[in-house]
């Protein structure tokens, strides 16, 4: 595609490229929900509202119709935000939910819809599946690309007050274009959620991504005071090596914002309300 813009044009959509490839560390797909981002984007054994998106398996304990938006701004720059959208409804034969997700402005923006289905099978044990419609569109009239694909999650309480999780996005690596033949990464999570105490949850995982050869080690936690505050702190071995945030719940509204350190002087700023 690239071959037949002008000059000017490569390079305008080059140097958008590079800054894409910053916030988003070449194919990332960030957890989502601002109470993630201040546990240091902990998620996969996590089992809330924005599990729709994280790891489809936690939103099968579910019992309510329940709805979110989340605006994360990237080096405080609008135009490398990401928002979201989300909604389940509890069935009986299991969750339905559906999302959307928004990042880029104009010129370069990527777009996600996901239908997902989760369902437990004991009281231990859940599964949820996500099907994904992936676009990602150049401005102007330069042309999009549209790919299917899908994400795979499970849940298993080992113990009465630990979690365990596992979750896979794209594992078939799908094409995102014939030039360079390049594929859109798969990402493969694993951790743990331990309830610690009533009111103080620790998290660890590891992250691997096919476009990144380290192995991403993260960790977090949560402290919550009679279940209407909460504080939140977190860490990661690349990239993102510092979170805090805090939450507020006022009867069926939780109110979430964080702050990401990305480098000594980079941070994310990362909001979120939901209502179930």
């Amino acid at each position: 595609m690239l071959n037949y813009l002008p000059k000017k044009s490569v390079l305008l959509l080059a140097c958008i490229i590079i800054l894409v490839n910053q916030s988003r560390a070449g194919g990332e797909v960030y957890p989502t929900g601002s109470r993630q981002a201040g546990m240091g984007r902990t998620s996969v054994a996590m089992t809330d509202f924005w599990s729709i998106r994280n790891n489809q398996a936690g939103i099968a304990l579910l019992d309510k119709i329940g709805a979110g938006i989340y605006y994360e701004s990237r080096f405080l720059i609008n135009r490398l935000s990401t928002k979201d959208i989300a909604v389940v409804v509890p069935t009986k034969i299991g969750v339905l939910g559906a999302s959307f997700n928004y990042f880029g402005y104009e010129l370069y923006n990527e777009m996600k819809i996901g239908l997902a289905y989760a369902r437990s099978f004991s009281p231990y044990f859940r599964i949820g599946l996500q099907l994904d419609y992936l676009i990602t569109s150049f401005g102007d009239n330069y042309g999009s690309t549209g790919n299917v694909t899908f994400e795979l999650g499970i849940q298993s309480d080992v113990a009465k007050n630990l979690t365990i999780g596992a979750w896979v996005y794209n594992p078939v690596m799908v094409k995102l274009a014939d030039y360079n033949n390049e594929k859109i990464p798969a990402i493969f999570r694993l951790g743990l959620s331990w309830h610690i105490l009533k009111n103080f949850i620790a998290n660890l995982e590891v992250e691997k991504n096919t476009n990144i050869n380290p192995v991403l080690v993260r960790g977090g936690f949560e402290y919550g005071f009679n279940d209407k505050f909460f504080l939140r702190a977190g860490f990661s071995t690349q990239q993102e090596i510092f979170s805090m945030g805090f939450g507020l719940k006022i009867k069926f509204l939780v109110f979430d914002i964080s702050a990401v350190c990305y480098e000594p002087d980079t941070r994310h700023l990362a909001t979120g309300v939901t209502g179930i």
